[in-house]
């Protein structure tokens, strides 16, 4: 096949895609047709809309991936670097973040339905998409922290508790009577935060003892929880607004809303740079966005289909879907308009 010069990908937004989501590609010399095509490495990507310079796609998975192409009859751009997340592990049921182990494995939840006894709850996901189930009763969960000293909390949305699965080995409870918690994140003092579905929030010591943080608008699916390095807590939980809301608390209880218009937003991490990726849709887009601490600007960072949750390490990061985790590595240029 030939390669016409005239006919090139000039640039992608955002940098980074998971399957399902929607990427717009922008080129020149495209001559939408019948014999055009968008290839994902070998698989084709369909179509969505195109001109001859701008192509709107869906991703599909394509492991041996390296880049973007455009084809028309039998002329083939040049590649175009393109980052697309790989599928790790499915038949999963993560309901919130995903979190990495101090090992560096990732452990997901197969949650189940609301009173559902799943027989392996939890699993731990290596890179390399072994699957290594926990052999625990736990009913329902949800959240997912790991402590200073490496031990892992969970939230059961079922009983209304967090327990600590020590040294994966026993399960103990922390903390009871919590309505239905979701989200759970520790700062850096080691503070417990819990984000109670109908509405609030609690906040939970070393010792167990629990107090009231803060109130929000109950959410129809779950709040997410995400701490900064000035211990300021960040939440997000869909309503039935579709036009909701991330927030920002102040280590005094104080709420501010930061982005409003938020479609469906759940999960949250930070990225090394310390800007707050978001699972989101907002401005007719989908996927993850990243809002920046300095300027408060929203830039999309992910294409993707609306997702539960991700988890950051490094210059790794995992995306969750209802069923299953995808992963990519990213460098500090992903995201970039």
């Amino acid at each position: 096949m030939s390669v016409e010069k005239e006919m090139l990908i000039t640039g992608v937004t955002p940098h980074i895609g998971v399957p399902e989501g929607q990427l717009v590609i922008t080129c020149r010399g495209f001559r939408p047709g019948l014999t055009s095509r968008v290839l994902l490495g070998d698989i084709e990507a369909p179509i969505m809309s195109a001109s001859e310079d701008r192509v709107i796609v869906r991703l599909h998975e394509s492991p041996k991936c390296l880049g973007l192409t455009l084809k028309v009859d039998d002329t083939v751009s040049p590649v175009f670097p393109f980052n697309l997340a790989t599928r790790l592990a499915t038949d999963l049921h993560p309901v919130a973040n995903p979190v990495v182990a101090p090992d560096g494995t990732l452990i997901s939840t197969i949650s189940g339905g609301r009173g559902q006894q799943v027989e392996q709850p939890l699993v731990r996901i290596t890179k390399q998409g072994d699957k290594i189930p926990f052999h625990c009763e736990i009913m329902n969960p949800t959240g997912l922290a790991f402590s200073g000293d490496g031990q892992l909390y969970i939230t059961s949305r079922n009983d209304g508790t967090v327990l600590r699965y020590k040294d994966f080995e026993n399960l103990e409870v922390v903390a009871e009577d919590l309505g239905i918690p979701c989200g759970i994140v520790f700062n850096s003092e080691g503070i417990l935060y819990v984000g109670d579905r109908t509405g609030k929030i609690y906040r939970i010591d070393s010792s167990g003892n629990k107090e009231e943080f803060a109130q929000l608008e109950p959410s129809i699916a779950a709040y997410h929880l995400a701490v900064d390095t000035e211990n300021r807590l960040y939440v997000t939980g869909p309503t039935f607004s579709m036009r909701d809301s991330l927030y920002r608390i102040s280590v005094d209880g104080t709420v501010e809303n930061l982005i409003e218009g938020l479609a469906r937003p759940q999960g949250m991490a930070f990225l090394p740079d310390g800007n707050l990726l978001i699972a989101a849709g907002y401005r007719g887009n989908k996927g993850i966005f990243q809002y920046s601490l300095k300027d408060g600007s929203v830039r999309h960072f992910a294409a993707a289909p609306i997702l539960v949750g991700l988890a950051v390490s490094g210059q790794d990061i995992y995306f969750a879907s209802g069923s299953s985790i995808y992963w990519a590595q990213f460098s500090g240029q992903d995201g970039a308009n």
